[in-house]
């Protein structure tokens, strides 16, 4: 009776220690290398976690002495507008994987995407964007599709509540011309992020 006790006991504290044990996106930020975010030091990320958990502003200088600020942080969702033109999400994924995005505005949005392990090893697989073709109505005018295929500029978002992200396609660089051909017959693209 008291071998099955003591097994109960170990049991119990072992599912415990698991359930408890979920990685978070605040442990996988505060663990970042430094090569992923050179702007920031490990001081500033874990600053900015501190500040996010007591419901301040969690905003600190950069290495260039510009503002890098923590906008949101849960469990599962990071977003960081990282410099002026570099935003940054992160979204763990129940695959114990998480995707990230960096968009830059220089000039328009513009996104690159990754995946990683929880252990920031980055993963061999990508989510493709989507192609310029996808987004637009078989009506768009052929020098706006044609500019638009020569620069594809697209932006992506990821959900902070959702395991999905977002595509849009940017306009920003057509002509004023081209720019109202396209208008309202580009659409945006939500795909699931599950793997």
């Amino acid at each position: 009776m008291a071998k099955k006790f003591i097994f109960f006991l170990y049991s119990s504290f072992f599912i415990l220690h698991f359930s408890f044990a979920q990685t978070r996106m605040r442990d996988i930020y505060a663990v970042a290398p430094d090569s992923i975010f050179p702007l920031l030091t490990k001081n500033n990320r874990l600053d900015q976690i501190d500040f996010r958990e007591n419901n301040m502003k969690a905003d600190v200088k950069n290495k260039f002495d510009a503002h890098a600020e923590l906008l949101v942080l849960n469990d599962n969702y990071l977003k960081l507008q990282l410099s002026k033109h570099c935003l940054v999400e992160m979204r763990l994924l129940p695959d114990s994987t998480f995707c990230m995005v960096q968009t830059y505005n220089a000039p328009a949005p513009d996104s690159h995407i990754r995946l990683f392990d929880t252990k920031w090893n980055e993963l061999p697989r990508t989510i493709e964007r989507p192609s310029v073709d996808e987004f637009l109505s078989e009506d768009v005018d052929i020098d706006a599709r044609l500019a638009l295929q020569a620069l594809p500029l697209i932006k992506a978002s990821l959900s902070e509540n959702d395991d999905t992200i977002t595509f849009e396609l940017q306009t920003s660089e057509l002509t004023r011309d081209q720019q109202k051909s396209v208008e309202g017959k580009a659409h945006k693209i939500i795909k699931e992020l599950g793997m």
